[in-house]
């Protein structure tokens, strides 16, 4: 994981001005084309979680967007943990000094030897499990922290997309992409029976039931 946590540390700044991208024609058709999934898999899972939710940990935060709207949106605590110091550090920067480390966290933590006090009604894990090369040992984990429901994103191993974002990817640092079968032998593997599995776009958004 120490190839793929030095190319976030580094994309971080990058990565953070993708939800802030200019809305010219330009960037407009790059977001069409490139990020659409990035957004839906975003809004699904600030619709999935309801405002009254007691606690969220969202694993591989990046710079903090998920966790700052969810926050706001009313869920009592949110934590957000990710192995990259640098996209902490921006989610850091732009947490509001209204909201007190008792609603909203961030921390820098590898997840497979993160211990958390509490466990979380909700687990949100968008585009991060393709860095993985166990994720059934990933999914154990959270299972263990986990009180209600999980939701992961999958890329899509089939496509035009999927072949692109692996040349973009294959100098970088180790990226696994999955089909909707692969997705359900690794569920049943872990012993999870009750999941959804939708395409949306490039990617899948998996939501599980505990």
């Amino acid at each position: 994981m120490e190839t793929t946590k030095e190319f976030f540390n580094e994309y971080a700044h990058d990565f953070d001005a993708i939800y802030g991208t200019k809305n010219d024609a330009f960037n407009k058709a790059i977001n069409f084309f490139f990020r659409k999934s990035m957004k839906l898999r975003f809004l699904k899972s600030i619709e999935s979680i309801p405002d009254s939710a007691s606690s969220v940990l969202d694993v591989g935060c990046g710079p903090g967007h998920y966790c700052s709207t969810l926050a706001k949106k009313g869920v009592q605590f949110v934590h957000g943990v990710d192995f990259s110091e640098e996209m902490i550090e921006i989610a850091k920067q732009r947490k509001s000094k209204e909201v007190s480390e008792n609603v909203l966290k961030f921390e820098v933590a590898d997840i497979l030897k993160f211990h958390p006090e509490r466990k979380y009604d909700y687990i949100i894990m968008m585009g991060f499990i393709e860095y993985f090369e166990n994720p059934e040992e990933l999914l154990k984990k959270v299972i263990n922290i986990a009180n209600k429901k999980i939701f992961i994103s999958f890329p899509n191993a089939k496509g035009m997309l999927a072949l692109q974002r692996r040349m973009r990817y294959k100098q970088k640092c180790p990226l696994y992409m999955y089909t909707r079968q692969q997705i359900s032998d690794l569920m049943m593997k872990t012993n999870l029976h009750s999941f959804s599995i939708e395409k949306i776009d490039r990617d899948y958004f998996v939501s599980i039931d505990l």
